[in-house]
């Protein structure tokens, strides 16, 4: 390459990161980021802030599965439902995990974060924000402003309602068709049902099979349905983990009553192939 050619590169290439940094100069961000961003700057609101740390009961055995989310959230003492004054999510953690949360995190309005508070923390094994069987759970009652506090996980959460349990195996003829990564995606309908949106759905990081499940009233779509009657169950292994269906993806499918006990559910069929 001769020296005017090396002269246009280094030009072109100054130009392009010259653009490029003007760019991100002039780019002013979205609204609601930049409001919260000021609100996590601003002394007065972190002065209420309330920190600490999340720790793990050593009674509890429970294992935390990959895709597991910590959920930190405030209410105001002597209130157990509704929505909280403010949320914090953790999609990485590591237990013991420390935390801060503060009026910047407020759900609705800032001024709910104040006086007497109850901190909750939820360990979600499925990701999902609606409390499930098997998440754990632990409060604390903290005041505004308080420093070095400790919510300990202490609460294994039960399934209540209908539930289906069993075992998802692989059928050894597609064996070969098995991708590295094992994600799956479990639902229910209704027995004669096609199309539309599941009764129930959850998502299953499995590590090998079979691989053991429960699928119930907590993992319905809409607050009002009822896990009940007779049902068809699948179960797809997806190779993205993405929930719509691509062909490779495994499949099976099982027709059972949602309160059904170890059933054996197969993964035995290639979607297009």
């Amino acid at each position: 390459m001769n020296y005017r050619a090396h002269f246009l590169l280094i030009l072109a290439l100054f130009l392009l990161i010259g653009g490029c940094d003007r760019e991100l100069k002039e780019h002013k961000g979205h609204p609601a980021v930049v409001k919260k961003l000021e609100m996590q700057s601003d002394p007065a609101l972190q002065a209420k802030a309330v920190s600490g740390s999340v720790a793990l009961d050593p009674k509890i055995k429970a294992a935390i599965p990959p895709g597991s989310v910590l959920f930190i959230y405030a209410r105001a003492q002597g209130v157990d439902s509704g929505p909280p004054v403010a949320v914090r999510k953790l999609t990485f953690f590591q237990l013991p995990q420390e935390f801060s949360i503060s009026p910047a995190d407020a759900v609705m309005t800032q001024e709910g974060f104040d006086g007497p508070l109850t901190l909750t923390a939820r360990l979600d094994r499925d990701g999902n924000a609606r409390a499930g069987a098997g998440d754990i759970t632990g409060s604390l009652d903290v005041t505004t402003g308080q420093k070095g506090v400790t919510v300990v996980l202490n609460q294994v959460l039960e399934e209540t309602g209908n539930k289906v349990t069993g075992t998802i195996s692989l059928d050894p003829k597609i064996k070969a068709q098995l991708p590295a990564k094992k994600i799956l995606f479990l639902f229910a309908r209704p027995k004669g049902v096609k199309r539309g949106p599941p009764l129930a759905v959850k998502r299953i990081f499995a590590d090998q099979l079979p691989q053991a499940f429960t699928l119930g009233q907590s993992d319905t779509m809409m607050p009002d349905a009822e896990f009940d009657g007779p049902i068809t169950l699948t179960v797809r292994l997806d190779q993205d983990g993405v929930a719509g269906v691509a062909p490779g993806d495994l499949e099976g499918t099982l027709d059972t009553h949602a309160d059904a006990k170890n059933v054996r559910l197969v993964l035995n069929h290639v979607i297009g192939g």
